[in-house]
């Protein structure tokens, strides 16, 4: 099959699967990170000219026309459908809650889900609080000890979902209690997410996700807070204090970067002048896509 088939072919699918996906709404994410990743249609033109007579080129040309897919969808969508991360009209289906007791000093929370908007930053005397909006916003949630340590998850329940059946909303806030360390894990798709982590102890955050628009804004409660990031087609947006140290390691293939305040070491590798020195450090491993990157210190 020619190169110029496959990108027509594969840029009208994609298309196509976005506008359906979003109508109604299996898909419903931010797409402002297209804004950052447009210039990559001259890295996928340039990759076009330097394979033109290999067999990369079929592939590439594949490649360039879900991107461009992306893009176009992408620029629409922020025109005509502009998102934001306000509790909409109407009621919470659900609300969930843990006690805290004194003897808890570590605890962990999962949040398995899909799509949707998820926010985390303010604090709570509970434990946990959940609150949730849409008709598929329904988790299944549960706790259980181990000695010192509490569990948290939030299981997106798919039992009532309906590919068709009216619209698809899922919105999680969640409120923590900021006297334990926390270990928390993220795994969701095409969302958008708002972590204002400065209140807590935040020792392990994993961010796993598809096509994202994602901000984080770490705090200086511990002596070292380890992220792990892998992503898809996102934009994301870390701020780190500027009295903690922090080194970063990225692996991303098709991205923009922007950071700010950091030394290049090579090979996406990044320190900050006081990294060695400080007593406090962050330490940042990110692995994405088709991405853009932001991190500032503030």
């Amino acid at each position: 099959m020619k190169s110029g088939q496959l990108f027509w072919g594969f840029f009208l699918l994609a298309l196509g699967a976005l506008f359906l996906l979003t109508k109604y709404d299996v898909l419903q994410s931010s797409f402002d990170f297209v804004y950052s990743i447009w210039p990559m249609i001259f890295v996928f033109w340039g990759a076009l000219v330097i394979f033109k007579n290999s067999l990369a080129k079929p592939v590439i040309s594949a490649l360039f026309g879900i991107f461009l897919a992306l893009l176009i969808f992408g620029f629409v969508e922020n025109a005509f459908n502009s998102f934001d991360f306000s509790e909409h009209d109407g009621k919470y289906t659900e609300y969930y809650n843990e006690d805290y007791e004194s003897a808890i000093t570590n605890a962990d929370l999962e949040i398995n889900s899909g799509a949707g908007t998820f926010i985390l930053g303010e604090t709570t005397d509970k434990l946990v609080e959940g609150k949730t909006k849409g008709n598929l916003a329904e988790y299944d949630f549960e706790t259980w000890k181990d000695d010192d340590k509490t569990n948290v998850r939030f299981n997106l329940h798919k039992r009532n979902f309906n590919l068709f059946g009216g619209r698809f909303k899922n919105y999680l806030k969640i409120n923590l209690n900021e006297n334990p360390i926390w270990d928390i894990r993220l795994n969701y798709g095409a969302s958008k997410a708002n972590l204002d982590l400065t209140k807590f102890k935040i020792r392990n955050l994993e961010l796993h996700s598809g096509a994202t628009s994602t901000y984080v804004k770490l705090g200086d409660k511990t002596e070292t807070t380890n992220v792990n990031v892998e992503m898809g087609a996102a934009n994301i947006t870390i701020d780190v204090p500027t009295n903690v140290g922090c080194e970063i390691q990225s692996d991303m293939a098709l991205s923009s970067k922007n950071i700010h305040g950091f030394n290049s070491k090579g090979k996406g590798h990044y320190t900050t002048e006081n990294f060695s020195d400080s007593g406090k450090r962050i330490i940042i491993d990110i692995k994405a896509g088709v991405s853009s990157l932001t991190i500032n210190r503030y």
